[in-house]
């Protein structure tokens, strides 16, 4: 009996532009144990090209993994090590549920929109993340209460 496997997975798509003094690099598709080593390089090379201001658009993003989760937080210590920062940017609920479980959501910055994660990437201080406010201002209600950072239900799901 053959399996069905539902929708075909999505190759992750990375582009990178400059943006107000930041790296906008956006996601498409699934960041997976298959992809993660794609997005880390194509990160640094971004850095490399357009500075350590990073912005990482989820808008697009389907699908992320564990290993994702860890290429992404690895950005982020990549970038603040080196000066920087990163700015995650409308993660879509199934990506933002992921953040929401690992804690990552409180730990990393997240903004609605990429104008309002480069203004705060561009923040005299640098400083956008690392606190529960992050850059973009957002507050933090009770472990599933409310809503989380950036406007998204404390325990959204779905896609």
């Amino acid at each position: 009996m053959p399996i069905e496997t539902g929708d075909p997975v999505q190759p992750l798509e990375v582009t990178s532009r400059p943006h107000g003094g930041c790296t906008v690099v956006r996601l498409r598709g699934e960041l997976d144990i298959a992809t993660a080593e794609e997005l880390r390089l194509r990160v640094r090379r971004a850095r490399r090209e357009h500075g350590d201001r990073v912005v990482l658009d989820l808008a697009e993003l389907e699908f992320v993994d564990s290993h994702g989760l860890s290429a992404i937080l690895g950005c982020y210590r990549s970038a603040a090590e080196a000066g920087g920062c990163l700015v995650l940017v409308a993660p879509r609920p199934i990506v933002w549920r992921a953040l929401e479980i690992t804690g990552l959501h409180r730990r990393l910055a997240i903004a609605d929109t990429v104008e309002e994660a480069v203004a705060a990437a561009a923040a005299p201080s640098g400083d956008t993340g690392g606190s529960p406010e992050g850059a973009a201002g957002e507050s933090e209600a009770p472990e599933g209460e409310g809503t989380g950072p950036a406007g998204r239900p404390a325990a959204a799901t779905g896609t």
